[in-house]
């Protein structure tokens, strides 16, 4: 499909689409429109090649990534989203929802994660053991009573500041990863 066929309900987002240069949607590889005043990402699902997507400092509220199977990186910080449906990607290694209002989100299909950069959300629980190759993790400033890590965690920095990490949670990822950097 070409691009100036793709339609857009949002003239930011659809500026983006054209700023990338590519003439066919399935040619776009990488767009980035930080701080765009982008409200509205209809026509993102016909980006089918996407790896890259950088949404940051936008005025988003939701967005569904469910048809970008191919995408590996993902940046949505500091918007207003409050929930995020990833289970369709399985190959992102990146992803940064830092300053936004989510309160829950499922990472156990995301096998290739490596970074994790969640601060200022509404997170409650995070689950990671489904996620063995994860490296860093940065989650201060959320409600965080429950964390789970993987077995064989290979993280070399975790921050979990401002939490209500219970004492107990807070001992054990003090043993767990004992030579990392760990700021609780």
């Amino acid at each position: 499909m070409k691009v100036s066929d793709i339609v857009c309900k949002d003239e930011a987002f659809k500026q983006a689409l054209v700023d990338t240069g590519c003439e066919l949607a399935e040619d776009i590889i990488e767009l980035r429109a930080r701080k765009s005043s982008i409200k509205d990402t209809t026509g993102l699902e016909h980006l089918v090649n996407l790896q890259l997507l950088d949404l940051t400092r936008n005025l988003l509220s939701e967005i569904d990534v469910s048809s970008l199977s191919k995408l590996e990186e993902l940046y949505l910080g500091n918007n207003q989203i409050e929930s995020l449906d990833l289970s369709a990607n399985t190959q992102l290694r990146h992803l940064e929802i830092f300053i936004n209002d989510i309160e829950q989100i499922d990472l156990s299909g995301l096998t290739e994660l490596e970074n994790l950069f969640a601060n200022a959300n509404d997170l409650e629980v995070l689950d990671l053991a489904g996620n063995p190759g994860i490296e860093e993790v940065l989650i201060s400033d959320n409600q965080i009573t429950e964390l789970v890590l993987p077995k064989e965690a290979n993280i070399f920095r975790l921050a979990v500041e401002n939490n209500p990490l219970p004492e107990t949670l807070k001992q054990q990822l003090q043993a767990q990863l004992s030579n990392q950097q760990l700021v609780i």
